[in-house]
């Protein structure tokens, strides 16, 4: 009898790794992949490109010069294998020791981290979880981040590495019964030192299940030491400023640029864009290519002047709330919420990049209404001490941290 028939009802212990407790992650498969690949590439490239180079001239040929490219990928392979090889042969395997199986949707993810070859104690790990959905149509698939979090910690003695993370009561469980429409949830860890810097990731189980009082208590235990933590944070080197005007209202200001990487690699791709729009024009491409291609050309633009210089200002004083957002300093729209009609405050799921979910201000009101603002906001411990310090103002009792991964 295999593990599905022997646990209709608990898909956690479907697999083998998760109804043992332990999830591995190793390195060496991907560093041998690499490699094999890298060995082939080079093996067709270098034979068919180098000799073609070598034969022409380029100032006077230079329609040959992209040959160049396959034997600078080709070197840019073997680099990635030999760092691979390393982080290998440097930290070996780690496995992934769950307190309890599965993660508990409301509750946590508990647990080691196990490195095969050891690492330092008190070095610093950075962890993140990432809740991610998995679309396919045909041949192509996407995945998009539903919710993460993120903590550092510090390597124990014994080469272990703690694991602790809160999961919002509403985020999705892990649910594989449709491959065209999946949610899978996976823990990374990363530290940086020695040669090369350590890695590794284990796909974990989060399924929504009854918690023991035992449990429930661990929870409420940690929820308070988060809220302890929003309560002790103070902003250093952000992005954003706290603090109240001339005439007593509290104030808090996203300044323009405040997601660098973020706006840096929107720019390279409207450069990429903008050279494909340039292309289509040249050659005359069909009529629809060349509406539609300028048309998502400007959104992009509009999207990445918004990043670039695009700020948010928001008062609460007088009985209102006021967000006014602007562009180089040119207010272009304005929303005011009577503090009175104020239910609650709270930081939710905003815009993504790559496995990183950004935080957001939501501030709900009246029956049904919701007003967002501040996308963009890096660690979620800061995004609910905003909403701490909004809620404060509008005269309520707390904020609440967004359970949602909408």
């Amino acid at each position: 009898m295999n593990l599905k028939q022997a646990h209709p009802d608990e898909p956690w212990l479907w697999h083998a790794q998760w109804a043992a407790g332990e999830i591995h992650s190793s390195a060496k498969p991907g560093a041998i992949a690499i490699c094999a690949i890298a060995l082939i590439w080079n093996a067709i490239a270098l034979p068919t490109a180098v000799p073609t180079l070598l034969a022409h001239n380029l100032s006077y040929e230079p329609k040959f010069a992209w040959l160049a490219l396959f034997p600078i990928v080709g070197l840019r392979l073997i680099a990635w294998a030999i760092h691979l090889l390393l982080r290998w042969n440097a930290y070996g395997d780690s496995r992934f020791e769950m307190k309890s199986v599965p993660g508990k949707i409301g509750g946590t993810l508990e647990g080691h981290i196990h490195v095969g070859s050891g690492i330092e104690p008190m070095r610093l790990v950075t962890l993140k979880l990432v809740c991610i959905n998995h679309t396919s149509s045909g041949n192509s698939g996407s995945d998009r981040p539903l919710w993460s979090d993120e903590s550092e910690v510090t390597a124990g003695g014994d080469s272990s590495i703690p694991v602790v993370f809160l999961i919002p009561p509403e985020c999705r469980p892990t649910d594989d019964s449709d491959l065209r429409d999946r949610i899978y949830w996976r823990l990374k860890a990363q530290s940086a030192g020695g040669i090369v810097n350590y890695k590794s990731s284990f796909a974990v189980p989060i399924f929504q299940i009854g918690e023991t009082s035992g449990q429930a208590a661990e929870v409420l235990d940690l929820r308070a030491r988060r809220e302890q933590r929003v309560s002790e944070f103070r902003p250093q080197g952000s992005a954003i400023r706290f603090g109240l005007t001339a005439d007593g209202q509290s104030e808090i200001y996203f300044r323009p640029f405040r997601n660098p990487s973020v706006t840096f690699a929107l720019l390279g791709f409207f450069a990429i864009w903008s050279g494909t729009t340039y292309e289509i024009f040249r050659e005359h491409a069909p009529l629809i290519f060349r509406i539609m291609w300028p048309a998502f050309e400007a959104i992009i633009g509009l999207w990445l002047i918004v990043m670039m210089f695009g700020s948010t200002t928001v008062q609460v004083g007088d009985g209102l709330l006021k967000v006014t957002w602007r562009v180089c300093g040119i207010p272009v729209r304005t929303r005011r919420v009577p503090s009175s009609e104020a239910r609650d405050v709270r930081s939710i799921a905003g815009m993504t990049a790559g496995t990183t979910v950004y935080r957001r201000i939501q501030v709900r009101y009246g029956q049904r209404g919701e007003l967002n603002f501040g996308d963009g906001i890096v660690d979620p411990i800061e995004a609910d001490w905003l909403a701490t310090k909004i809620s404060e103002a509008l005269g309520l009792t707390h904020a609440s941290a967004e359970k949602t991964v909408a």
